[in-house]
């Protein structure tokens, strides 16, 4: 079975697969399929395509898009207030372990450097810092929590993100496909 085939199996066929490259992935509502899709999708994948694709997604997204999303009470959210202190506390780990030395002082208001004292308010900072800064590094922060925890990938990224690194990864193993049959 080839990592096409396997990967086809996961989300339930390659008609999703290609929905997702259309980029008609429905993650606005709760619960959605596609969710299940991309974390299925994102976990048959080779980890360094969904990297790169969270990668390419990040810098694609506005600034300020991503700034409202993820910013507690701008536009009326709060992505990471849902999520639990210990999954909290593992989304801002690997924010901070992508960082890089002395990275934190260059926040503008962080409250804290410690992982498991993080307000929202905190992880947010230290996202928005890092999407912005390091996009590659905030694609392997983004796939170690969609591979720990994958429910809060959706709250890092927010729903055009998601949808985008979706796109760009479908796009990704179709390549991958069509460069076997060729």
């Amino acid at each position: 079975m080839t990592l096409f085939d396997r990967i086809v199996g996961a989300i339930g066929g390659s008609d999703h697969l290609e929905r997702f490259m259309r980029g008609e992935a429905n993650f606005d509502n709760e619960p959605s399929p596609d969710i299940q899709r991309w974390n299925d999708l994102a976990g048959a994948a080779p980890p360094e395509d969904v990297r790169a694709s969270i990668a390419e997604a990040a810098r694609q997204v506005d600034g300020r898009e991503y700034a409202e999303h993820i910013t507690p009470g701008a536009a009326g959210t709060d992505p990471l207030g849902g999520l639990g202190q210990g999954t909290l506390a593992t989304v801002a780990r690997s924010l901070l372990s992508h960082l890089g030395g002395g990275g934190t002082s260059m926040i503008p208001g962080l409250g804290t450097t410690q992982a498991d004292r993080m307000s929202p308010a905190d992880v947010a900072a230290v996202a928005n810092y890092l999407r912005q800064r390091n996009p590659d590094a905030f694609g392997r922060a983004a796939e170690e929590v969609g591979r720990t925890h994958p429910n809060a990938l959706q709250s890092l990224l927010g729903n055009k993100a998601l949808m985008l690194g979706a796109a760009i990864l479908a796009a990704k193993v179709m390549a991958t496909r069509q460069r076997r049959t060729a």
